[in-house]
């Protein structure tokens, strides 16, 4: 569960460069072009695939391999520049406004079935069937929820200030705060804050994470309004002038070099799980805070103008396998430090972690292994305190991207 993660973005890119160049000439059923979230692969499993590739279909195949920061400039690569993309990899929401628009197609069963009992993680199949009822469109990938991590040595571990969305908000940590630069992820959480007080009430005090409070947590994620994209607006306004800086992936990289004066911030699990897994990265804190967070699910749409739709199934097949013969998805997991979609990798897993088979938690502290693995394994109790976004649709996107403009260039 070790990797080397500083100087990855630019690796990254001399690979595309690199794959780009070798893949220009080839005939276009031979290249297969993902378009993906950076650190979202072992890349090795690149090579493998083209390997694996041509001993189950006797072609070759050549990667094309990009990546992309939010889900707002991946959907601006497919659905205006009509990109040839194979795969993307959407958040839930943007997967749904693919998906309605027409921008996806199904996928081929007879080569992924992810309807089999076994391939997904115990509720998973019921996050994305509000919006893929038949699993036709969408295979889970990787999954988790959002909240804050900081940094032990300046806060301690534990801390009650972090368990609520305040600390985001909080003049005691003005200067020292990061705020992701996503426009869905940042309106979620300005949403919630906004709402602390009606929450509370609903769930008497943070306590009982029941139906009504559900419905009304659920709602911030699934439709939106004038009103409350207002209150928001108003929410991150305030918020603006206490934040060290907005940023999408480089503060964890920038908070584990010691090279930033920021101590906490907005993280996705998956990325807190990176930072953690480093030579160093044992002093980070994640908490999921009472007023309610989000789960998300990314995973694997065939665009509408892919150029390889046989490769892209295949791809499918090859990145969820882990069996006796085959441990990609675990390769993948042990390289990502997150949740991933196939149900038998989290439950070895999770049992490796427990009895800490590889010593990953030696001269760590105590509190350390209980907080890792509550990330990593969300309990049913955290869970219930989590909405999944859902598509507003073209208008109040379009409404929130202004929002979002305006309070960037106030």
């Amino acid at each position: 569960m070790k990797k080397q993660i500083m100087g990855i973005f630019m690796a990254a890119v001399m690979a595309t460069s690199g794959a780009a160049a070798l893949t220009g000439c080839s005939p276009r059923d031979e290249v297969l072009k993902i378009y993906n979230w950076g650190d979202y692969i072992d890349e090795s499993l690149i090579e493998e695939f083209e390997s694996w590739y041509q001993e189950k279909t006797g072609n070759a195949i050549s990667v094309q391999y990009d990546t992309f920061d939010t889900n707002e400039d991946m959907i601006m690569r497919i659905e205006v520049l009509k990109s040839d993309y194979d795969l993307v990899c959407p958040s839930d929401y943007m997967a749904e406004r693919m998906i309605n628009s027409g921008l996806a197609q199904k996928i081929d069963k007879d080569v992924i079935d992810i309807t089999e009992e076994d391939f997904l993680v115990d509720g998973l199949a019921e996050m994305v069937q509000p919006f893929d009822p038949q699993n036709d469109y969408y295979v889970p990938y990787v999954w988790g929820t959002f909240g804050i991590m900081y940094d032990t040595n300046y806060i301690k571990a534990g801390s009650e200030d972090m368990k609520s969305w305040s600390a985001m908000w909080s003049p005691k940590y003005s200067k020292h705060i990061l705020m992701k630069d996503s426009v869905r992820d940042a309106y979620s959480v300005a949403q919630i804050y906004a709402n602390t007080d009606k929450l509370s009430d609903l769930s008497n005090g943070f306590t009982d994470y029941n139906d009504e409070y559900r419905a009304e947590l659920i709602s911030y994620f699934t439709d939106t309004s004038d009103a409350l994209i207002r209150a928001a607006r108003d929410s991150l306004v305030k918020q603006k002038s206490m934040l060290y800086k907005y940023e999408v992936d480089d503060g964890k990289n920038d908070m584990l070099a010691g090279t930033t004066q920021a101590h906490l911030g907005l993280f996705w699990s998956c990325d807190s799980g990176l930072i953690m897994q480093e030579d160093g990265g044992d002093h980070f804190y994640y908490e999921v805070p009472k007023e309610g967070s989000n789960v998300w699910v990314d995973g694997w749409i065939i665009p509408k103008y892919a150029g390889n739709y046989k490769a892209a199934n295949y791809f499918l097949q090859f990145i969820s396998l882990y069996d006796d013969d085959y441990d990609y998805a675990m390769t993948n997991f042990d390289y990502m430090g997150t949740s991933m979609a196939v149900k038998a990798v989290m439950d070895d897993a999770k049992a490796a972690l427990i009895e800490d088979e590889d010593g990953f938690f030696e001269d760590k502290e105590d509190w350390f292994k209980k907080m890792y693995i509550d990330m990593m394994f969300p309990s049913e109790q955290v869970l219930s305190r989590c909405g999944v976004m859902r598509d507003f649709g073209k208008k109040w996107s379009t409404e929130l991207d202004s929002m979002w403009i305006d309070v960037k260039t106030l």
